[in-house]
């Protein structure tokens, strides 16, 4: 208790100071988390102290004149245990109380004027930050093989132990970490949102004929092979079965970034793909370029791995293994520390 007086007491003495700009708004962005205070023409001009002890973040950002309500409501139920909003006469003073394990930024951006606060479950302190994106979830099962076995469980159990790998070097961001429906969009806008380094979606392919097998990873082109592009459709048609349209992502990269992107994501991909099959003892089914929208709406270089046939049954057998998928996971990961140093 103590501890939370001494710290409130420190904010409260910030606010003498004199803040030029009003917050005209506060609100909440799922993808990626943020909590974001929308503010007026005025010289931006902010100050924050945190209270790790009682996760409590303190925000002075002026006078709000149009947000009278002193409980903002909580937009971010999963990060955010409670928001409270305090007058002080010349500024407003706001106490957002974090959930446990919860780690946070907070940012002054321009061009419009705003403090956003990026939430996340990761600590932000390692020098590259990779998204791992499991395909499908929730109400999207994905592809389902034998016995019923659904790609998104498979998608996000190699998904986890890829995120145990990668942690201790890098800062690593999920799109899920649970059995949750994330829209194709929402997923380029949360490696968009956090500036990731590089994107690594995780699917699992399927085929009528059971008899098709191996790993395959495909990196973003405008130009595919009619093969490369049936796999693409396949991925995209997603969207339009769940009411998105994949077509409204757009390829948000100018011509010198998206060959830089493509050049670095086709390097990853091919030691990749060769070191993974043999090491799983599956077909090499080789790279290729393709037009997918989840990597057609990311500004990073990325990839997306199929890591065997679902309704065959020797891929199946080793892709639904724990011991596996842990080896799968060490092997991309890997890569990964190739690819960056």
């Amino acid at each position: 208790m103590q501890k939370k007086i001494f710290a409130v007491l420190l904010f409260l003495a910030a606010t003498i100071f004199s803040f030029g700009s009003v917050v005209e708004k506060v609100r909440f962005n799922e993808y990626p988390p943020q909590m974001v205070f929308d503010l007026s023409e005025d010289a931006p001009v902010y100050s924050t102290d945190y209270d790790e002890y009682n996760r409590l973040l303190f925000l002075d950002i002026g006078n709000n004149s149009s947000a009278k309500d002193k409980n903002t409501r909580n937009g971010l139920p999963k990060y955010i245990e409670k928001v409270q909003r305090v007058d002080y006469g010349t500024s407003s003073g706001y106490f957002v109380t974090l959930n446990k394990n919860i780690f946070h930024k907070v940012s002054l951006r321009k061009n419009p004027n705003r403090v956003v606060v990026d939430f996340s479950k990761n600590a932000q302190n390692k020098q590259y930050t990779v998204v791992i994106d499991p395909g499908h979830g929730g109400k999207d099962p994905g592809a389902v093989g034998i016995g019923g076995t659904k790609e998104k469980d498979i998608a996000l159990a190699v998904g986890k132990y890829l995120r145990d790998e990668l942690k201790k070097d890098f800062n690593v961001v999920m799109t899920r970490d649970s059995d949750e429906f994330i829209t194709l969009t929402n997923r380029s806008k949360i490696s968009n949102g956090i500036g990731a380094d590089l994107f690594i979606s995780v699917h699992i392919n399927s085929a009528e004929n059971s008899k098709l097998s191996g790993m395959e990873i495909f990196y973003f082109s405008k130009k595919s092979s009619p093969y490369a592009e049936r796999i693409a459709e396949f991925e995209n048609s997603v969207g339009a079965k769940y009411g998105e349209d994949a077509n409204s992502i757009v390829q948000i990269m100018g011509q010198i970034a998206y060959n830089k992107n493509q050049e670095k994501s086709i390097k990853l991909a091919e030691g990749l793909n060769r070191d993974l099959s043999a090491r799983m003892r599956m077909k090499d089914r080789g790279i290729h370029g393709a037009n997918f929208a989840v990597l057609r709406g990311i500004s990073s270089p990325g990839i997306l791995i199929e890591l065997g046939f679902i309704r065959n049954p020797e891929d199946h057998r080793k892709m639904t293994n724990r011991t596996n998928q842990k080896i799968m996971a060490q092997k991309i990961a890997e890569h990964v520390r190739k690819y960056f140093y």
